[in-house]
């Protein structure tokens, strides 16, 4: 269970008679194309003008604050699912095609797994101040397929993204292997995987092989 802070309970108590607002800030943190290492951050809102909001960064806990844009960026977006398990969750952000920000972000930046946020912030309803927060989803994106219309058609740009959840299917491509087990801290566990018919002796077995020119096989299991 999640815990709220005071101002959130409040508010949510207060919701049956008063209403609530929310809103929704997507915010993204994708490479650049001239240099990989170089990250560039998007934030969205479904909302007026821009505004400075402060966000609980779900990575480090720490407060952060972010420009979110609004003016149409960010559309209308479906419930995001919360659960308590392990599920992988999908979901899809639309955003306005003919947004500056939007079109600056998927066609200026590299957003190929790009990090994700979703915030879901509560405004009073009365003096619409921002009264929370809370991080909603977690993940990257997935897929972001642009649509780009003909003539007199409508475009859209629906950036799918995925739970970090996922990241728990990422199978190891590392071999159990003597050089890979070696490199790390001097482990010789696989010395002798690569090697064939080493022969095992038992007891006295290897003097009287030196002797006689014998092998274990011809001698027997105990070297009878």
């Amino acid at each position: 269970m999640r815990n709220i802070d005071s101002a959130t309970a409040t508010a949510l108590s207060r919701a049956p008679d008063k209403g609530l607002v929310a809103r929704n800030l997507v915010w993204f943190r994708a490479r650049t194309l001239a240099d990989p290492a170089i990250r560039v951050e998007f934030a969205f809102w479904n909302d007026l003008d821009e505004a400075e909001i402060a966000v609980e960064d779900p990575t480090t806990g720490s407060t952060v604050t972010r420009t979110y844009v609004g003016n149409g960026s960010l559309l209308d977006m479906a419930e995001i699912p919360l659960t308590s398990d392990l599920t992988i969750r999908t979901v899809r952000v639309p955003l306005s095609q003919i947004h500056a920000g939007v079109q600056a972000m998927v066609r200026g930046a590299d957003i190929r797994l790009a990090d994700v946020q979703i915030h879901r912030a509560i405004l009073d309803p009365d003096t619409r101040q921002f009264v929370s927060a809370k991080c909603h989803f977690l993940g990257q994106v997935d897929r972001a397929p642009l649509g780009t219309p003909s003539v007199g058609e409508e475009g859209s740009v629906e950036i799918e993204c995925v739970s970090s959840t996922r990241e728990l299917t990422r199978t190891n491509p590392a071999k159990k292997s003597d050089e890979f087990l070696k490199a790390r801290s001097g482990d010789r566990f696989y010395r002798y995987t690569g090697t064939a018919n080493v022969p095992i002796f038992w007891g006295q077995e290897k003097e009287r092989v030196g002797r006689s020119g014998q092998t274990s096989s011809s001698l027997g299991a105990f070297g009878r």
